[in-house]
Parts: C-alpha cells; structure tokens; sequence
C-alpha cells in the first residue's frame, strides 16, 4: 500500500520542473530512437532506452518512464503507428522498475554503482516483459517467443545499452552532483502534501 500510496503522491505533486524535464527527455529519447547507429561489431543499435533508464536513475522512474513514453511514442507515430498506443504503457513500466530500484541518487559510492547496474538490468527486463504480449497481439506467438529468448541471448545492441546506461548515469553524477537534491525536493513536496492534506 506505501508504494502505490507513495505513486499517486508523487503523480499528484507533478510541478512545473517536472513537466519540464519529461518534456526536453521525451524530446531527447524521440531524437535517439529515431536514429539507428551502427556498432563497430556489427548491428544497429539506438540509444533511446539508455536516455529512458539514465533519467529514471537520476531523476526517478515516473519522470523516465513519462519521457521514455511520449518519446518512444512520437517515434512510433511516425516510424510505426501500430505500437504507438502500447509503447507509453512499455515505456512507463519499464522506466518506474528502473527508478525505483535505483533509488535515491546521492553520493556515489559501491552500493549506489550496484544498484543503478541493478536498475538498468531491471528496466530492460520489464521493457521486455511489457513487450511480449504486445508482440503476441501485434504479430503472433512465435514472434513473443523470439522477444522472450533475449532474456536468455541479449544481442550486442542491448549489451551496448546495459553497458552504457551505468557508465552514462555514474558519469552525470560524478559531473553533476547537485542533481540529488531534485530527488530530496519531491520528497519535501510529497511531505508538504501530507501535511496540508491531514489538515484540512
């Protein structure tokens, strides 16, 4: 009940900065989706989901999971209509695992390195789980069945983005430190809210 209670919270207490952020990463995760890159190994890959998992670590998962949606989506739209009323829910709950595992972003230390490693896995684990049935839907069993087997056969292009996930969200804190302290800042809005609330 805390965690669900904690959601609607956090959903309710959306600020001007919030919207802002979901807006210029949902922008940012359209622009590396629509964009294949090829890898030096072989394959193409795009940096969509890294974008997705790097802001749900750093500014939490509903924040991610919104950008990851509407810019996964906007791609959609354009590249691939079919997906687009699916790929908000995907993105949403992949990028809320990923968040949430995550956990607070402050000081860099071993326990926070192992759970934003912990959290890209997570994220990519429900980004696939959220996926097969759309697949099965869309396409039919043995396409899900394909999806499913990444679990067990990550391809290069997914090992790039497990890779790179960590490295990019370690990197911005290390930079950047202060950007713990917008996580503190929902928790004192939430905080305020349940104070205003018990009140009335």
């Amino acid at each position: 009940m805390g965690l669900i209670e904690n959601s609607v919270l956090r959903i309710k207490t959306l600020n001007v900065s919030d919207y802002a952020l979901i807006s210029i990463f949902g922008a940012l995760m359209a622009l590396t989706t629509a964009y294949a890159v090829p890898l030096p190994f072989g394959g193409l890959t795009h940096f969509g989901n890294m974008v997705m998992w790097t802001a749900a670590i750093l500014l939490g998962g509903l924040v991610g999971g919104l950008a990851g949606g509407i810019g996964g989506m906007i791609v959609d739209i354009l590249e691939a209509p079919i997906w687009a009323p699916f790929t908000p829910f995907c993105k949403l709950v992949s990028g809320l695992a990923c968040g949430l595992v995550a956990g607070d972003s402050t000081k860099v230390n071993t326990v926070k390195i192992v759970r934003i490693i912990a959290a890209t896995i997570v994220g990519w684990a429900f980004n696939i789980l959220a996926y097969a049935p759309v697949y099965y839907i869309l396409i039919d069993y043995p396409s899900m069945v394909a999806w499913l087997l990444l679990f067990f056969g990550p391809t290069p292009a997914t090992i790039v983005t497990l890779v790179g996930t960590p490295i990019l969200s370690l990197g911005v804190l290390k930079a950047y430190p202060g950007i713990s302290t917008y996580r503190d800042g929902i928790k004192n809005r939430i905080k305020q809210y349940k104070e205003a609330k018990a009140k009335k």
